[in-house]
This record gives structure tokens, sequence and C-alpha cells, in this order.
């Protein structure tokens, strides 16, 4: 996939919110939104700098969207939609999974976000069926990368929608590394 593919789904986003569309069915949303979450190009800039590990090939290989890659994009977008949907409702934005899940099975919010929690599970275990498989070739260090990065991005929803609020995780980013760093002796690195 590439930056093209990105912006013709925003362009597709555009539209939909100056039509008021509401995708039919989750499927057809997904199409588009997995896409415009960008989770696909941050697999692949994750790459850069491992020139000892990673080839041609491996580019070649998540730009193509492997189904890991997929998955990941799936649990940005249904992760971020759930955490976002009520502070978007509040303005005129573009209609979320949640919307054409509720379209789709014409059910009331509190179904649709039980449908959506079940997506982000079923894309786990295609996420997780994909990291586990024997058959792999792919280094083990760009597996890895991809499945940091989802990590990441669970972590980033798991309360609220810290990618847009990154005020609520501030206090994670410190204990995780300031706090670290001042606890570390202060050595000369000529010692070592």
């Amino acid at each position: 996939m590439k930056t093209v593919d990105l912006v013709r789904a925003y362009n597709k986003e555009v539209k939909w919110h100056e039509e008021g569309y509401i995708p039919g069915t989750i499927d057809e949303h997904l199409q588009v939104s997995a896409r415009s979450g960008a989770c696909h190009l941050l697999s692949c800039t994750s790459f850069v700098g491992m020139d000892d590990i990673v080839s041609k090939d491996c580019f070649d290989w998540v730009c193509s969207v492997p189904k890991i890659v997929q998955s990941l994009c799936i649990i940005l977008r249904l992760s971020d939609d759930l955490k976002s949907y009520e502070r978007q409702r509040l303005t005129l934005h573009v209609a979320l999974t949640i919307d054409s899940c509720m379209k789709e099975h014409n059910i009331h919010i509190e179904m649709a976000y039980e449908k959506i929690h079940l997506l982000i599970e079923e894309s786990w275990k295609d996420f997780n069926g994909e990291w586990l498989d024997s058959g792999n070739t792919q280094p083990i260090q760009l597996m890895e990368r991809i499945f940091n990065l989802t990590r990441t991005m669970e972590f980033f929803y798991k309360k609220d929608d810290a990618y847009t609020n990154g005020h609520t995780i501030k206090d994670n980013i410190y204990s995780l590394f300031v706090e670290l760093i001042c606890q570390i002796p202060h050595t000369n690195i000529y010692d070592l």
C-alpha cells in the first residue's frame, strides 16, 4: 500500500463527511477507515534503520499489507472509534464504524459497542494467529515491531483516546522513561 492509498482514503472520508454518508456495513467502512489510520505506513516506517535485517523484500512484504498488518489497522480503527465516538458525535464529523454497525444491524448504540468489542477480539485472534504462524518467513525482529506497534495502539485506547488526548498518558511516560533515567547513577561514559 502506498501513500497515495492513504490520500485516497482521506478523500473518501471527506466525501462521506460532505454528503453525510454512513457506510451501510462495517466492512464497507473498514475498507476505507482502516487505511486512513495509517498503521500500515507506521509498520513500514518502523523498519527504517534496520539495515542489517531489513531487505527490499521485507519492505515489499509490509507494503503489501499482510494479514497481521491488516489486523493491526482494524484494531486501531475500531479502538479509536470506540474511545472517540462520544467526542466526535458533538461535532459534524465523518461517520465512524459504530454508526455503520448501528445502520447495518439496525441496533442501538450499546449493542453496537458490544459488536465492535467482539470485532476487536476477533482481530486480535487473527493477529495472534499470524504472529504465532511457524510458516512465517519474515525475520522475528520485523514481526516484533508490528507486534509492539499493535500493543502500543491498544494501550493508547485502553482507557481513553490517548492518541488525541496525550496528556492522559503523561504520567505513564514519565514513570517509564524519566524516573528510570533519574534512577541511573551518573557514570562517566569514558569509564565504560
